[in-house]
């Protein structure tokens, strides 16, 4: 136990009824044989104190020959149930209590309580600061407040379900595009939007859970001399998705994000209706203070770099073809998604600048069925921290329907 921890422990001993009973069990240890004395034939409870937190009384004791082993011996035993309390306990990965998807929120991960056991000494006994709340008023009071919060305050708007449960600085804006589209020869306007609800959300010590019901748009619509093309949609979704991110500290690859993301689609030019449902799962590897999967971390004067990566199974049953008969009827696709967010780093030229690509790759598992990719790439003028302006560039399959796209695009970004 170095210094600094008994210095900190001897300040802290008298405050605490948890050290008294402690001091109180250590005085009993040692009455059988007392090392200091005042000359009355009792061992002074501040003596315990400075044999118990102060090394060199304990030398001074043993170099004195008042102090023999079975006196050392007991003395360790104390200091090491004190320094047992403050050995680093499995810290909580989600430490703040805010709604998901927005600044200072539990889908921020802070890297050192998240991945290391290192991040620091947790007190048993913190000091009490000045209109500090404790954890457990502060869980009371977010569960209290969650039922006068209004419908309002946990409302989300993003591009995509998965842009749902990224912290707030990362999530893509709810998109309205013109396109120049280079499969059709037309031009377009596309509407690429989701509105989220918080349904719950629960943190505990290695795990946080977070529960959304969602309402999705997806429409493309392709004019040519005035009229819609046969590949104009208006795909609209109700879905849910629930996040759990998961914490054991264990080892390199012990810790995982977990998405489960059910949908229903209906497009109401082509006809079609579709079951759908994707799940992804995320190792996080341990890269210590500048986890580029974990936050965005400086690689540079001017930029910071973030890293989004899963693992993945899709699959569907489409219930109506419609118009679009050339779509397999069941599908089930396995593959991996990459998503490289760059932001302008504060204070630099480049701070109100973001660019945001992403790379899906899926291959099928039923015979006869062909592979699947998209790529999408963006780079934004952040106007503000709601609004945006940007070019952008798309091709593959998109959505959960896999339309066809390869198109260039401006357009006009809102999140909140």
């Amino acid at each position: 136990m170095g210094d600094s921890a008994l210095a900190h422990t001897y300040s802290m001993v008298q405050h605490h009824w948890l050290f008294r009973i402690v001091l109180l069990l250590y005085g009993r240890l040692v009455d059988v044989h007392v090392p200091l004395r005042e000359g009355d034939g009792s061992t002074l409870y501040q003596e315990k104190v400075a044999l118990i937190a102060e090394p060199d009384e304990l030398s001074k004791c043993e170099a004195s020959g008042r102090c023999n082993d079975l006196d050392k011996d007991k003395i360790i035993q104390v200091q090491n149930i004190i320094k047992s309390l403050w050995s680093p306990a499995p810290p909580n990965p989600f430490t703040t209590r805010f709604l998901p998807g927005r600044e200072g929120s539990g889908s921020s991960i802070n890297v050192r309580t998240f991945l290391s056991n290192d991040s620091g000494i947790q007190s048993v006994c913190p000091p009490i600061e000045p209109n500090a709340e404790s954890l457990s008023d502060s869980n009371k009071k977010d569960t209290s407040s969650k039922a006068s919060e209004s419908w309002s305050e946990r409302l989300i708007l993003r591009e995509r379900p998965e842009d749902i449960i990224k912290p707030f600085k990362e999530g893509a804006p709810a998109n309205f595009s013109y396109e120049l589209n280079e499969l059709t020869n037309t031009k377009d306007l596309e509407v690429d939007l989701v509105a989220a609800l918080l349904i719950s959300e629960n943190f505990e010590e290695q795990h946080s859970s977070q529960y959304f019901a969602y309402f999705q748009s997806d429409t493309d619509i392709q004019k040519v001399k005035g009229v819609n093309s046969s590949s104009s949609r208006r795909a609209l979704s109700l879905g849910a998705i629930a996040e759990y991110r998961l914490g054991s500290y264990d080892s390199y690859f012990s810790n995982h994000l977990i998405t489960i993301n059910p949908s229903y689609t209906s497009d109401a030019i082509q006809d079609s209706d579709s079951l759908n449902f994707i799940g992804t799962w995320t190792p996080i590897p341990d890269l210590g203070e500048n986890n580029f999967f974990l936050n965005m971390v400086p690689i540079g004067p001017y930029l910071d770099l973030k890293v989004n990566w899963d693992l993945r199974l899709e699959g569907g049953s489409i219930l109506n073809q419609g118009k679009q008969a050339s779509i397999e009827k069941d599908y089930a696709d396995y593959g991996y998604n990459i998503n490289v967010i760059m932001n302008g780093a504060k204070n630099s030229i480049l701070a109100k600048f973001q660019w945001d690509s992403s790379y899906k790759k899926l291959y099928s598992l039923l015979s006869g069925q062909r592979s699947k990719e998209y790529l999408s790439s963006k780079l934004r003028y952040l106007i503000n921290t709601n609004l945006s302006l940007g070019v952008g560039y798309e091709k593959g399959q998109k959505g959960v329907q896999f339309n066809e796209v390869d198109k260039w695009n401006i357009n006009f970004g809102a999140k909140f």
